[in-house]
């Protein structure tokens, strides 16, 4: 019975050295192999590789397919700024397209205030009124003097010619343009 036991045993382990020998032909036979050979193996031929074997096969296919990406994916690394950014443009246009409408709208504001924000206070010189047309914005006239002791806001001082607005309750602002040498700077707007 030992005997047996022991032929049994010895024919095992022959049996396990002669598949290990033919796993690892079978290895060395594949790798050899294009890719998609190697794959084929796998799948078809799996009985005759070890767990080992199969985990190796598998290394040096995804050991030669990242050389293989590498290789196709060399060309961009070369690429110039401008191209990936024209590149990545489509993905960015809405925020790009956001970002342009809110610095127009910000500009305008800025114009906006800037036209409408008076230089300073000024008032007549000397204590006399002096005659002038005040003028509202839809063209009515609005007044046919500037009283002295009295702040206006200088809106404009171009050419020797002053653009000064007042404003009337209850109508907007009236506008009237007068010789600059008529006037003084007032320190605050009282009136």
């Amino acid at each position: 019975m030992r005997a047996r036991l022991a032929r049994a045993d010895r024919a095992a382990r022959e049996a396990a050295a002669g598949f290990e020998r033919d796993s690892r032909a079978a290895l060395t036979r594949l790798k050899t192999r294009p890719i998609h050979e190697r794959f084929a193996a796998l799948e078809e031929d799996a009985a005759q590789l070890l767990p080992e074997h199969r985990r190796e096969l598998l290394l040096s296919i995804r050991a030669r397919s990242d050389e293989a990406e590498s290789a196709t994916r060399s060309a961009p690394r070369h690429a110039s700024r401008i191209a990936i950014w024209r590149g990545r443009l489509p993905f960015h246009a809405r925020r790009l397209t956001r970002d342009a409408l809110l610095a127009l709208c910000l500009l305008l504001a800025l114009v906006l205030a800037y036209r409408h924000t008076p230089i300073s206070w000024v008032e007549v010189r000397g204590d006399r009124d002096v005659t002038t047309a005040w003028v509202m914005p839809d063209g009515r006239p609005a007044g046919d003097r500037l009283v002295a002791g009295r702040a206006y806001a200088l809106m404009r001082d171009a050419d020797g010619v002053a653009e000064l607005r007042d404003w009337r309750t209850g109508e907007g602002y009236a506008a009237t343009r007068v010789p600059s040498d008529w006037l003084q700077t007032r320190s605050r707007p009282s009136r």
